[in-house]
């Protein structure tokens, strides 16, 4: 519904805003409330602010952790984090230290924020992210109230541009505006609130870190030749009985693997799965309550269900849509784009439906159990396999015909599939995203109680 407002000359915001969206009465009304309470601008209370690395990073094997845009989640820094060499650091001054609030400045996710504790101390980041450090308030209030109703609204409205949303410094520093009431006593509470968070984060990614290590060592990952070789051969045979004629597939690293898996015991995923189907292209509503799982929600190690879109009972319950409705349990794999491959397992109660860019793959749980293959297809083993099968250069992509015949580790036990030890690293999962439900509650417990003592010292 269209909303009207007069703005007089005398009123235009910072910057000379023109645009209708920054003067919406709801962020005005929030705006008045906060400074019914009084507030310090970022310009207050910033110590440092600055943007990240502005040269392109060459990524390597080990190095200096590098947080990316990206890696800016609602529930904190998570998802893959490259390395790159100290050398590619100009100073210090890009070496975070604990209590920095990080904000992406850029793209889809703009807005988005962290806070560096514990685990990323001592990483740079890139130029893609703002980075503030301040003084006068404890910095992990600040990361909440950032996270909050209260926070986020004033990241939306100050942010210009449409098709690419973008933040500046001197918007941030001007009209982003903090409460200047909170007792060092509640931030304190609202800090380890954090800081319990992470520390169940850093759990997850322990946990699943150690399910994987014991996959590749009972497998003998470290056995196999996967070095990438320039000067190879094939036969004509192998070319018309594979239909590829990309080089790339007859790597000689690619039969390494599977000659290995072969002899230690493996099975195609064909001969224990049927064949996978492929989502729809959903409607989305942000009014609905059927979950939609699309290729940008799968991650390293969970599916990142806080950030999946919306639809409709009416359309979830649609004809077209029976093959892409997802069951507790479906191994669910990224099958069109940058991360094609990634593989994760819908945990969820919760119905909901995969879009057309995901693969839903259910394995006979007599022989696999769908964690278990998650893990294997997520593993140096299985992505390495979608790195042979994947098609396409500038949009890669892996079709459910040639899912049915990656060869997934099955060792035995008795002469029948070893269930046990795969439960074991299966529980090893389901502890991780625990883990990750606990420390999700935390950081809503602490965003939470910054909107809780706003509304009170407004009212």
């Amino acid at each position: 519904m269209a909303v009207w407002r007069t703005i007089t000359s005398k009123n235009l915001s910072f910057g000379l805003r023109f645009d209708p969206e920054f003067y919406h009465p709801d962020f005005f009304l929030l705006r008045n409330d906060l400074e019914k309470i009084g507030v310090y601008t970022i310009g207050d209370v910033k110590d440092v602010i600055g943007y990240g690395l502005q040269a392109k990073p060459d990524y390597l094997d080990s190095g200096v952790d590098y947080i990316r845009a990206l890696n800016l989640k609602e529930f904190g820094i998570s998802e893959e984090i490259l390395k790159i060499g100290k050398y590619q650091i100009p100073s210090g001054d890009y070496i975070s230290k604990e209590g920095d609030i990080l904000i992406t400045r850029s793209g889809a996710n703009c807005g988005d924020t962290g806070v560096i504790e514990n685990g990323f101390i001592g990483a740079t980041y890139g130029s893609y992210i703002i980075r503030i450090r301040v003084k006068k308030l404890n910095p992990f209030f600040v990361f909440a109230f950032l996270q909050s109703k209260f926070g986020r609204f004033q990241t939306i409205q100050i942010r210009t541009g449409l098709a690419q949303p973008n933040l500046s410094i001197p918007y941030i520093e001007n009209l982003i505006q903090i409460p200047k009431n909170f007792s060092e006593e509640l931030q304190a509470q609202i800090e380890k609130l954090i800081k319990d968070a992470f520390r169940k984060q850093r759990e997850v990614n322990t946990l699943y870190q150690e399910a994987e290590q014991e996959l590749l060592e009972r497998m003998g990952w470290y056995e196999i030749d996967t070095k990438h070789i320039l000067d190879y051969q094939t036969t004509s045979k192998d070319v018309f009985g594979n239909g590829r004629i990309d080089p790339e597939f007859y790597q000689p690293k690619f039969v390494n693997l599977i000659n290995h898996l072969n002899k230690i015991g493996s099975r195609k995923i064909g001969g224990f799965c049927a064949m996978p189907n492929r989502g729809v292209q959903p409607l989305y509503d942000e009014n609905g309550e059927f979950l939609v799982i699309n290729s940008k929600h799968l991650g390293t190690t969970e599916i990142d269900i806080q950030s999946a879109e919306k639809t409709t009972e009416r359309f979830y319950n649609e004809n077209t849509t029976e093959k892409a409705r997802l069951n507790k349990y479906d191994v669910l794999m990224y099958s069109t784009g940058a991360y094609v491959g990634r593989t994760n397992t819908y945990l969820e109660d919760a119905p909901g439906i995969a879009n057309n860019h995901v693969s839903i793959i259910r394995p006979e749980k007599k022989i696999c159990n769908p964690l278990y293959l998650a893990l294997f297809l997520n593993s140096k083993a299985g992505l390495m396999q979608t790195d042979q099968r994947a098609s396409g250069s500038a949009q890669r992509e892996i079709y459910p015909q040639d899912i049915v015949k990656y060869d997934v580790f099955i060792p035995e036990k008795n002469n029948k599939p070893d269930l046990e030890w795969q439960e074991k690293l299966a529980d090893k999962i389901i502890q991780a995203y625990e883990a990750k439900n606990q420390a999700k509650q935390k950081l809503q417990e602490a965003k939470e109680l910054v909107e809780d003592e706003i509304g009170k010292l407004i009212n």
